[in-house]
């Protein structure tokens, strides 16, 4: 009995020196790249005129309660048929899809 209350609090000790580790930088740019990619071709699909010229905004951590951390949304600036345009995108990081939508400019 006491040999596995030492090896649970070890355990415990060992999970509490090391916790989880951090995104690298390597790993955001590699999102931002494949969310990016993703989100383009989601909002050239929906508006074949469409060109995206920037992202002014990220936003992780979206979703249920249980799973907060499974999109990452992202806006995007360009122009559709030489009108300005802003696309709002939530990329769902397990499959790999994107889901945009026009939205109108503040």
């Amino acid at each position: 009995m006491r040999f596995v209350l030492t090896t649970i609090l070890a355990i415990i000790l060992v999970l509490g020196v090391f916790p989880a580790a951090a995104a690298t930088s390597s790993s955001w740019k590699a999102l931002d790249a494949s969310a990016r990619t993703g989100c383009e071709r989601e909002v050239t699909r929906l508006a074949s005129k469409a060109k995206v010229s920037s992202v002014t905004g990220k936003v992780s951590g979206i979703g249920a309660a249980n799973d907060t951390d499974r999109y990452y949304a992202l806006v995007l600036s360009g122009k559709t048929a030489g009108f300005a345009s802003q696309w709002l995108c939530l990329y769902d990081k397990r499959t790999r899809q994107a889901t945009a939508r026009e939205v109108e400019k503040p």
